[in-house]
């Protein structure tokens, strides 16, 4: 077992370097504990596959990318249970520190990766973001968080959740970090996309806190003004869709793939899980085919209002609804806030788009992160926006 407060996972400690040169060499990464290490255990936050599990024969294509480009990975980093969880509250290992704010949650369920970056002990982490994995940390850590556009970077070797949303996903303290590791990572690079306006997704704002919205509208303004960019504050769902409503059309279509991944193992090994895991897997189980159907529908409607409204544009939201829970909240608080975040989380997942949290401001003494959102393939394009001036 870890104390809790560590970022690394059990066993996780260890220093790995396979090429002496090359574009990330000095660069170190933190290794979310749901990627593959050759001789290493991948135990995803769960004592059963920790202690019991075989070492991975080889690296996931993520890890060896960048080993191959000259980072050094410098252990395997603490992950929510099953990544089945957006605080980094694990019932068995405890919860890593936050960095930017040691009374509070380091956010997941990427939670070590960004603690170990924000204490500025790893330049680089690399997690998964299915629902805001690492998008959610970056904000409550104070870091960049980039979401990459789904199926951009092989997955191979990466424990999955929900394979139709999971992404290899990185944080950092700097822009230039993460577009080094991304260049290691991706196979191609498209033209960048033309960008002359910035779009304030109204809606979105709902569910955050009154000085979170103050600060997203602030810093719209800012970039708007800095960046040359016209600015817009308008509605993007469809006619009659709420944010709530944006994860009614999640959850099924999460869930189904969830318990894909996770059921079989969880009925025959009846391995220990934490508090509300293994309700959640068994509830992902009950989903049927009619509500998958009516998700799956919704989605593509939101896929095209977005598209619609981002020909030329990039959507500004905020990450979270507001700074990260405390380390004393209950379970009930923690699901409580869940609920009002996914909301803004689930957009980017639905839609297989590109997010870039920036921490832009501090509310109520913690970090809080302003999201750009870009159309499928846009990595680059956020990356770039984001390194102008005046972005942070």
């Amino acid at each position: 077992m870890i104390h809790d407060g560590s970022y690394f996972s059990p066993g996780g400690q260890f220093t790995l370097t396979e090429v002496d040169d090359g574009p990330l060499r000095g660069v170190t990464v933190a290794v979310k504990d749901l990627y593959d290490v050759a001789g290493r255990v991948t135990g995803a936050g769960n004592p059963a596959l920790t202690f019991d599990g075989s070492p991975a024969r080889s690296h996931a294509v993520a890890v060896s990318r960048l080993l191959s480009a000259g980072a050094t990975v410098m252990g395997k980093t603490a992950t929510d249970e099953l990544a089945a969880g957006m605080f980094g509250v694990n019932s068995h290992f405890g919860t890593p520190w936050n960095p930017a704010a040691l009374d509070r949650v380091p956010g997941g369920s990427s939670s070590g990766a960004a603690s170990a970056v924000a204490a500025g002990d790893a330049a680089l982490g690399l997690g998964t973001d299915t629902g805001g994995s690492v998008r959610t940390p970056a904000s409550f850590c104070g870091l960049f968080g980039l979401r990459t556009t789904h199926g951009r970077i092989p997955l191979e070797g990466v424990r999955p959740m929900a394979p139709g949303f999971d992404t290899v996903s990185l944080l950092a303290r700097r822009t230039d970090v993460i577009a080094a590791a991304l260049e290691a990572l991706v196979d191609t690079s498209a033209a960048p996309r033309h960008i002359t306006r910035l779009i304030v997704a109204e809606d979105l704002l709902a569910p955050a806190d009154p000085d979170t919205v103050a600060l997203v509208h602030r810093t719209a303004a800012r970039w708007s003004r800095l960046w040359g960019l016209e600015l817009e504050t308008r509605r993007v769902c469809p006619e009659g869709v709420t944010p709530a409503d944006l994860v009614d059309t999640f959850w099924p279509l999460m869930s189904r793939q969830l318990w894909e991944s996770n059921g079989e193992w969880v009925l025959t090994e009846d391995p220990p899980l934490g508090e509300g895991i293994r309700d959640r897997i068994l509830a992902a189980g009950q989903v049927d085919d009619a509500q998958v159907a009516v998700a799956d529908t919704a989605r593509h409607a939101l896929a095209n209002a977005l598209s619609d409204h981002m020909e030329d544009a990039l959507l500004v939201l905020p990450t979270a609804v507001g700074p990260a829970p405390l380390r004393t909240a209950s379970f009930d608080e923690l699901m409580d806030y869940r609920t009002r975040n996914l909301p803004l989380v689930v957009p980017a997942s639905l839609c297989a788009m590109p997010q870039l949290s920036v921490p832009t401001g501090i509310v109520d003494g913690a970090p809080v992160g302003v999201s750009l959102l870009g159309m499928p393939g846009d990595d680059e394009v956020l990356l770039r926006w984001a390194t102008r001036r005046g972005a942070a």
